[in-house]
Parts: structure tokens; sequence; C-alpha cells
């Protein structure tokens, strides 16, 4: 997705020794228009950058809420202009302990070669918890682990790499004085990922206006805590320095102020990184109206981007939020994104062999397909933009053995992966497989199934991504 806005400018013909002006390229705001993408977690591996959003749906019960949101993406670029939409990366379908709707402001992080992503989400019983999903790219998609966070309740979860550790900071809340207070919250991360090393600590950030949306980097040796307010009239995103990252923050010999103020028609909540040089805010509006004609609103929010500069004394200067964004810039790693997501429905087959069936399975997007027995197949028709090594990740569901799944682009064995048992016909969980394909449109990619037993798997649905 390019959302950069070029013109060009006229050179004067008459006077061949004037040069034209040069034109800048700009990112624009918002950045993301193509879908609802809000509470913007943003991060630079590989030379690349990559961001991470909630997705703003129609509430669930038809009023003006945040229920409905759901469908988490993330957008990469090299150059701060255009960027990449790698597709839906994790659903509320895909968490087997929680309810519809409710996925609310990720975190995303890096450990090794596996891709963290950190979600808040109801449970069953409507109690705020915080899920752990991973993946082999950052570009997802992710695989839920199967169980939240054990012990803690909260909202808007971020992880802080400093050196081997891993730290972990979420909003919540206690009752003081019988009034619910907001409270943000730090643990250190156990080496799986999944779980606390330590007892959460609540932060002092020498204020009181803390509600949600933190964002923690380091510059130096100073750590920096940062939040939002969404309940302020002029200022909503706030900062606080520290020399820990569990704080305090703001305290004798510190700094504190405000960095953001409130966006157009939304509430702050921003992250912060260093990219090629210069310092950037990332954030969302409220005030932009879709092709469709819907405008922006706080529950109807869409990523932006704009600069972060420093005071003298270490402190940050407030953003200013522009509709022309930031410019365009070389990738200091040489990066080029991966592509977006191809996805795949398993009912959208050209042919088949053996006794495959197009069914209605609960949990699916869509439909699928079953009663897939050993040495059957099915054949789709792919556009592949790009030859090269790419990754297929199968959403499947066994409550047999499972069974391997082959992969031929036309004659040619181009890879497979072994899908195992999941406990249930409806128990999705995904498979992945590298393969080498070969750039042309309508690419005829078969589907070969092998196992024992009467029946293997269910198929929801594939996706390509090239890697």
């Amino acid at each position: 997705m390019a959302v950069a806005g070029i013109t060009s400018a006229n050179a004067d013909q008459q006077h061949p020794a004037k040069a034209a002006a040069a034109v800048e390229v700009t990112s624009g705001n918002p950045i993301v228009k193509n879908i609802r993408g809000a509470d913007p977690d943003v991060h630079v591996w590989d030379g690349r950058v990559w961001m991470y959003t909630s997705q703003d749906r129609p509430p669930i019960d038809s009023s003006t809420n945040y229920s409905g949101m759901d469908g988490y993406h993330v957008f990469s670029s090299t150059d701060m202009v255009n960027w990449t939409d790698h597709g839906e990366i994790l659903h509320s379908r895909d968490v087997s302990w929680g309810s519809r709707g409710y996925m609310w402001a990720p975190g995303a992080a890096r450990k090794g070669t596996t891709n963290f992503l950190f979600y808040p989400h109801k449970d069953r019983t409507g109690i705020w918890r915080i899920g752990v999903a991973t993946a082999n790219s950052p570009a997802g998609p992710f695989t839920d682990s199967g169980r939240h966070i054990p012990d803690i309740s909260g909202i808007d979860p971020m992880v802080l790499q400093d050196g081997s550790n891993y730290y972990l900071y979420w909003s919540g809340w206690r009752s003081e004085g019988g009034q619910t207070k907001h409270v943000p919250y730090v643990a250190k991360l156990k080496s799986t990922m999944t779980e606390l090393a330590e007892s959460p600590r609540a932060v002092s950030y020498g204020a009181t206006n803390h509600k949600e949306g933190i964002f923690v980097f380091k510059k130096g040796t100073t750590y920096y805590f940062t939040y939002t307010d969404w309940q302020g009239e002029q200022d909503q995103g706030f900062w606080a320095t520290g020399s820990s990252p569990y704080g305090p923050f703001g305290g004798a010999g510190q700094l504190k102020g405000a960095v953001g103020p409130r966006p157009a028609g939304a509430q702050d909540h921003h992250s912060i990184i260093r990219y090629a040089g210069r310092w950037y805010y990332f954030y969302h509006v409220g005030n932009y109206t879709n092709a469709a004609g819907e405008p922006g609103a706080g529950y109807r929010r869409n990523a932006s981007v704009d600069y972060l500069h420093f005071r003298a004394d270490g402190g940050l200067k407030k953003v200013v939020h522009t509709t022309t964004g930031v410019n365009q810039v070389t990738s200091p790693g040489g990066g080029t994104p991966p592509g977006a997501a191809s996805r795949i429905q398993a009912e959208d087959l050209t042919s088949q062999t053996g006794g495959v069936r197009i069914e209605t399975t609960a949990g699916a997007d869509g439909r699928s397909i079953g009663y897939v027995t050993d040495g059957s197949s099915v054949t789709y028709e792919v556009d592949i933009t790009t030859t090269g090594r790419h990754r297929v990740t199968f959403r499947y569901a066994s409550a047999a053995a499972g069974g391997r799944i082959s992969v031929k682009q036309g004659r040619t064995q181009v890879g497979a992966t072994t899908a195992t048992g999941t406990g249930g016909w409806t128990a999705w969980r995904a498979a992945t497989a590298d393969v080498d394909l070969k750039a042309g449109t309508k690419q005829r990619l078969t589907l070969t199934f092998e196992g024992d037993g009467d029946y293997l798997l269910n198929l929801d649905l594939f996706d390509i991504v090239r890697r």
C-alpha cells in the first residue's frame, strides 16, 4: 500500500540554467487508509519498520464502544512512506480461551528467531487478560500459545528489550477509597516469554494521570516511560525519565512533561522509534473519512506518524501533528519488505481428487474443506508476484492424528509440512512450510494429503508470504 503524495515540479524551459526545486516525497497522514488501523506498536528489525495495529470494527452491541475490535494487522516500510499491509495476523477466533471481539492494543517483541505478539483480550468470564502468540516472521501470521499470562489482568501490553532481559509493561487497575485507579505495572518475563519471572511492580512515574498506552524506550543510559491520559483536554501523551526499567520515573533529578497533543477526533496512543537517524512518533487520528465515505471517530481510528524532537536537557519536545507526515528516507539496512500475504480460502479450489468436501465448520473463516483422506489432493490458481522462498501457513484442525501436506507448483514438488492432531475438528492450529516458488499469474498449486486413518484433517485457509 503506497501512501506517498508525489507531485512534479515544472522546470522553466526558457531558463535551463535555473534548476527545478527538489520535490520532497512525504508519507501523508494517516499512513494507514485501507483499514481502521489503530494503536500502533512500532519496532525496527532487519532495517525495516514494523507497525502492529489493532483494527476498529463496528461494536458487537451496536453502541459506540470498542467491543468489536478484532483482527490485528502488521505493516512494514523501509522508507517511511510506502507501507505494506501483511494482512491479518491474529483474530479472536484463533484464541481458544477468549471471547468474541475485544482485541485491543497489541505489543510486539522479538527474541532470537521467534516473534511474539502480546495482546489484551477478554476471557470467557469477561476479565481482561494478556495473551501471547508467536510467529517465525515479524510478518506473521501468529499462533496463539493457548493460554494467557497467569495471574494478571490488564490492557495495552508493551515489551522492552534491555540487553538479554525482556520487561512487560501493561495498564491495570486497583481499588482505592472506593474508586478504581489506573495503575501502570512492570515485570520481567521468563525466558519462555509466556510467564512473568517475578511479581508485578506498580510503576512510579511522578504523576497520577496515567490511563493506558504505555511505551518505554531507552536512549543512552536513560529510560523514557511514556503513556496516555485520554482525559486530557489538550495534552494526552506524557513522558518521564528514569535510570532503571522499573523506575522510578520523573523523580528528583529527572524530567517529565507532555509530548503528545490530543489527536484530531481520537485519543493519543503512541509509539516512539529511531530510524535512519531520526526519531518518530506514531499515533492515531479519528478524523479520516475513508473511501466508503464513512467519517472517522474516536472508535474509528487510523495510524499516523510525525517527527519527535529532544530538548537540550534530554527531555521530549511536544510533537506537532501534521497532515503532511514525514519525509521519505533510505533504509539504513538496505532491506526490502517481504511481500503482502496472499490468503487462499480452502474452499476456493479449482479441482480435487479423493473424497474432499466443502463444508461449513465452526470457527472457520467462511467455509472449509473436510473429509480429507490419504492420497487426496486439491488444486488452486494463485498469483505469485516474485520468484523465491515463500512461507505457506495452513490453518487446519484434526481430531485424528493429522497428516502430511505436500505442495507442488505445477508438476514440481516445492515443499511439505506435517500437521499434527489438534484434539478436535474445530480446534484450529497453524502449520508452516517453506517453499520455493516461481513468479507468474494463475500458478497451479496442488496440496496432497497423506496419513493414516479414515479422515486426516479439516483445512480452513492458507497464507503465502514472500520471505
